[in-house]
């Protein structure tokens, strides 16, 4: 018998065995009761986390309050007590506090298991805005968000003539007014310190650094120059705000100053 006769006869003997059929994987058993018992355990357990009244919120502490209104603050806050920690939404008691004019900024968060915390961030003022109706506290791009009985003793007062009716969460319209807290943003750049700010029916505008000493500045024109001499002037003679009476720099071309009056002597 020849090798391909053989070959052969084996290649056919092949194609006539009967396919014998693979064995299935038995289910494992366990393992599906495991999945089973872990994945119930876990809902009971979401289940118990959003329906305990041992994570109801009890308390908010507040902080950061000064200018602002503390009653609507808490009051805002108190909407989050009795309701469970983990499904309470931020959003609207936030929203509710930032539309206070004296807040800039606000954030709020989780201390487990039931309490709560509220930061607030308030405007900072850059001068107090001297008015018919009191005094207001603006900042220096002109938004007004608080209202004083009586202005504090370290923030410049600016001082206009007219009747802007303003109130907190208007905007400074008067070009006064915005000339003031341009003059006032340049003194600060140069650190010149500035106790007053005052413009007149005509528009002149006259600053005061404390201890009755005022430089009269005149027209809302060359201002910056005129801040400029007026920094070369203190720089040169910084006693000039004791000794003097005023700078005059009316005509910039021509600044002058006038010395402080001398008391009369005792007869």
């Amino acid at each position: 018998m020849t090798y391909a006769k053989k070959r052969g006869r084996g290649r056919y003997r092949r194609a006539d065995q009967r396919r014998l059929p693979r064995n299935r994987r038995r289910p494992n058993y366990l393992l599906l009761f495991c999945a089973f018992t872990l994945a119930t355990l876990f809902g009971v357990g979401i289940s118990y986390l959003l329906t305990t009244p041992k994570l109801n919120v009890k308390s908010v502490d507040i902080k950061g309050v000064r200018l602002a209104d503390a009653k609507a603050i808490e009051k805002a806050a108190s909407r989050a007590v009795g309701h469970n920690i983990l499904l309470l939404r931020t959003g609207p008691i936030l929203t509710q506090v930032a539309r206070l004019h004296e807040v800039r900024r606000v954030k709020m968060g989780r201390r487990f298991p039931n309490r709560m915390w509220l930061r607030v961030w308030e405007r900072k003022p850059d001068a107090v805005l001297a008015t018919a109706r009191g005094f207001l506290l603006v900042q220096a791009d002109g938004f007004v968000f608080h209202k004083l009985t009586a202005p504090p003793s370290n923030i410049p007062v600016i001082s206009v003539a007219g009747d802007e009716r303003l109130a907190p969460g208007k905007t400074v319209r008067s070009a006064s007014a915005r000339c003031a807290l341009y003059i006032l943003g340049i003194a600060r750049r140069k650190g010149i310190e500035l106790g007053k700010i005052s413009v007149d029916h005509q528009g002149d505008i006259c600053l005061n650094m404390g201890s009755d000493f005022c430089v009269k500045l005149g027209q809302p024109d060359d201002i910056a120059h005129k801040m400029s001499l007026l920094r070369n002037m203190l720089a040169h003679r910084p006693s000039i705000v004791r000794e003097g009476g005023y700078i005059n720099l009316i005509c910039p071309s021509n600044p002058a100053w006038r010395p402080r009056a001398a008391a009369p002597a005792a007869s």
